[in-house]
């Protein structure tokens, strides 16, 4: 990345201008390089207007295998990608998914233009549930995003059990159960927080619109049990039916750390 100095100013202070987090700017001295006019230099470097800065990221590696696995991309630059993903596929290998997991679907498509990157995931979603997911290309802009999580906004639709009227706001914390991948609403757990709306009923289920304010995991399978409207075949949180449960990321917007424009992506209904 390179850029062209337009007044004298310590290099450290020009980096405190750039969306660059502190984390990186400390890795690129350690892993990169500062080069001005082609000489490489200390954050001490008095840079003077006329001068050319290039800044060499740490390469980046990663472990995971890639896998030709089709990806259904939505956005796409330099920094930022979202995916529309399917409904069964975990998002990152584990113990038990060691394969076909959406990182290594990333890895190859990582592969097929040239980017070399590790994986960072802005977001996650269950591997049952489908949609919209934000992707960073590069640890430098995982950071930036991440250091203000709670302004990347995401939507969900899920088909709950029951009637369940107007709107309301679910503000109770998650705990992690101790026997299994449960979350429990417990008072020694993490804050957690959700806006709800009902949209439409069929039969005795209602198609509900939930906004996240907190992201934890099954956040909206614990909070719409919790108020008695489990997810209609979720049967790990109480469920009546035995069937794959609904819940699909519909909606994420994002404010671009280094464009600073709004993007927002909304599915059609």
């Amino acid at each position: 990345m390179s850029y062209q100095i337009e007044q004298t100013i310590l290099l450290r202070d020009y980096l405190k201008e750039l969306p660059i987090s502190q984390a990186m700017i400390k890795r690129i001295k350690r892993e990169g390089d500062f080069l001005v006019n082609g000489k490489s230099q200390t954050v001490r470097c008095l840079l003077q207007k006329g001068d050319c800065l290039e800044i060499i990221f740490p390469i980046e590696n990663s472990n995971i295998q890639p896998e030709n696995i089709p990806l259904k991309i939505i956005y796409e630059d330099d920094y930022y990608i979202i995916i529309d993903k399917e409904s069964q596929m975990p998002c990152i290998p584990t113990k038990r998914y060691q394969i076909h997991t959406l990182c290594h679907a990333l890895m190859y498509y990582y592969q097929q233009i040239g980017l070399k990157s590790t994986i960072h995931l802005v977001n996650r979603l269950d591997k049952e549930t489908s949609g919209y997911m934000l992707v960073a290309k590069t640890s430098q802009a995982h950071a930036l995003l991440s250091k203000d999580i709670k302004q990347v906004e995401r939507v969900y639709h899920c088909l709950v059990e029951g009637i369940l009227e107007g709107e309301g706001v679910i503000d109770r914390p998650i705990l992690k159960s101790n026997d299994s991948i449960k979350r429990i609403v417990d008072d020694h757990g993490k804050y957690a927080k959700t806006y709800y709306k009902s949209l439409m009923h069929k039969k005795n289920q209602t198609l509900v619109e939930c906004k996240l304010v907190t992201g934890r995991t099954h956040q909206i399978r614990v909070h719409m049990a919790s108020i008695g409207h489990p997810l209609v075949g979720d049967l790990l949180y109480g469920s009546n039916e035995d069937y794959l449960f609904y819940l699909d990321s519909v909606e994420i917007s994002f404010i671009h750390p280094f464009t600073h424009q709004k993007i927002h992506y909304k599915k059609e209904s």
